[in-house]
């Protein structure tokens, strides 16, 4: 079994990562290098890691994964990030690792039997909130059909 763990919410909008232009790098959305930025974290000891190709762009209301943009002319288009694949080593237990310092660092809620699909991927099995209203998180088995 393969998992993700995908991330988004209202401080990434808030302060324009969303439609940051070095999301559109071809290096990024090959994976060949990494999305820098100093306020893109989950909390503040773990900077947050992205999977460029995997992560899941809004191309003129269509859910677009990074690696299918490598190449597409962009320009003209209504384009935004939607959701953020955390970089991880594709095992559920990875991911619950990250959501460990994640949740013990900040005020998190987690909801182990969600009731809707949220990312529009796979199963989605957990997902978490802060209590801020500024990150969620889902944590998704990706061999699962939406």
């Amino acid at each position: 079994m393969s998992f993700a763990l995908y991330a988004w919410g209202n401080f990434f909008g808030e302060v324009g990562l969303d439609r940051h232009s070095g999301w559109l790098d071809p290096a990024l959305l090959r994976g060949e290098r990494d999305f820098v930025s100093e306020v893109l974290t989950l909390c503040d000891t773990q900077e947050l890691l992205v999977d460029g190709p995997g992560t899941i762009f809004e191309i003129d209301g269509e859910s677009v994964e990074g690696r299918d943009l490598v190449g597409r002319d962009l320009s003209g288009v209504d384009w935004r990030v939607e959701h953020i694949l955390v970089r991880t080593d594709r095992t559920r237990e990875d991911a619950v690792r990250i959501m460990a310092v994640v949740e013990e660092e900040g005020d998190y809620w987690a909801d182990e039997a969600p009731q809707e699909n949220v990312v529009g991927r796979g199963e989605v099995v957990t997902t978490w909130a802060d209590e801020h209203g500024q990150w969620d998180m889902a944590l998704v088995r990706l061999d699962a059909t939406a």
